[in-house]
């Protein structure tokens, strides 16, 4: 399969969003730069009109419905800052995927690397459904109020900013003004989310997919009864196979060691700012009374959910496949084979034995038990706060 065919097969949308967000490796670098900027003074002007709002009103509620939001442009800082500041690693990971499709390989090998790759596309899409439906959410709240408003004959229509903000004037003179800025703010963190998390999550699925083919050819390896009557091309022949199954295992190894080394501290961070950011719009929640406000905070708070719950979900799939590879080399037909074929499975299982893992800063796994625990800790600051 050539570069272009697999790209627009698999990996269309997201160097969509990528060449929007400035951050594809191949990209014209005038129009790159235009992207930042873009970028950067939209985020940057949002969060002085927020920093204004809190100074000017010196409120704890003014301070904690715009500090969920000033978190979220901090993590776009973060996600844009680090695929910038790794442009170079981030090519590699991409060039490293495409000639893992030239490889020539078996029919079975392609269909498993196939079966990663439209599982990688498929969260990639659903993902993003999920994030344009909570924005389109997010940005309907102010017209909603105003069109009930106006349906009620209401004698005052609400003002009410998509980000909540303070431009230094009067609030009716820049309503309109203060709603497409904020419109525009809430687009831009759409845009960098997506081609950063749409990003990672097809590089993290190629790795699985490395790691599935690894295990098929540990699993696959040709019968073979070591005796006296075999001949020395026999034995070397069957070496060479084995030898070709831990070629594949540490190709998997070192292409997850390198998402690993690209996105750990990357991972760190958004953990970081991700728990306390759902922490606080859950305190949100449990402070404000239904109406339409609250839905809004309420899609905000399944936007950060998504966004978590995707983050700890990638290396859950590189520990299963991690699990079922260590099982495939255990499965093999070692016991038939001679003392020297014997210690190449033993030394392909002593490297599983400490399997690549995804972590946030080294500290944290990313995997399923991490998020349960973030919820379960979230949840439990919550409740000691209103107990």
């Amino acid at each position: 399969m050539d570069f272009v065919t697999f790209e627009e097969q698999y990996f269309r949308i997201t160097k969509r969003f990528s060449q929007w967000a400035g951050i594809w490796p191949d990209q014209n670098k005038r129009v790159k730069c235009i992207a930042w900027i873009l970028i950067y003074i939209e985020i940057v002007s949002m969060m002085f009109v927020q920093i204004a709002r809190i100074v000017h009103f010196k409120n704890m509620d003014v301070f904690l419905d715009n500090l969920t939001l000033l978190s979220a442009d901090i993590t776009l800082f973060i996600k844009h800052g680090n695929y910038i500041l790794n442009a170079t690693e981030f090519k590699w990971l991409l060039k490293g995927m495409y000639q893992d499709w030239t490889v020539n390989r078996s029919d079975h090998e392609i269909a498993i690397m196939t079966k990663y790759v439209k599982r990688g596309a498929l969260l990639t899409m659903f993902y993003l459904a999920n994030a344009v439906v909570c924005t389109i959410l997010f940005l309907q709240v102010p017209w909603t109020v105003r069109l009930i408003a106006k349906l009620k004959s209401y004698n005052t229509t609400p003002m009410i900013y998509i980000v909540p903000s303070y431009y230094f004037v009067d609030e009716a003179d820049i309503f309109y003004f203060a709603q497409v800025h904020g419109s525009l703010a809430i687009i831009t963190v759409l845009i960098v989310y997506g081609a950063c998390d749409t990003i990672f999550t097809i590089i993290v699925q190629h790795a699985c997919g490395l790691l599935a083919v690894a295990g098929y050819r540990f699993k696959h390896i040709e019968p073979y009864s070591f005796n006296a009557a075999n001949t020395l091309e026999e034995q070397m022949e069957h070496n060479k196979r084995v030898h070709f199954s831990i070629r594949a295992q540490q190709r998997a190894i070192k292409y997850v060691q390198e998402i690993e080394n690209a996105h750990t501290t990357y991972l760190f961070l958004c953990i970081g700012v991700a728990v306390c950011c759902f922490s606080v719009t859950l305190v949100q929640l449990a402070t404000m009374e239904v109406s339409v406000e609250f839905y809004k905070i309420l899609s905000f708070l399944f936007v950060q959910l998504m966004h978590l719950f995707y983050l700890t979900i990638q290396g859950q799939f590189v520990e299963n496949v991690c699990d079922n590879l260590y099982s495939s080399i255990y499965e093999g037909l070692w016991y038939n084979t001679n003392a020297k074929t014997q210690l190449l499975y033993v030394l392909a299982l002593r490297r599983m034995l400490i399997p690549p893992r995804l972590t946030a800063g080294g500290l944290l796994n990313m995997n399923m038990q991490s998020f349960s625990e973030v919820k379960c800790d979230t949840t439990y600051t919550k409740w000691i706060l209103f107990s």
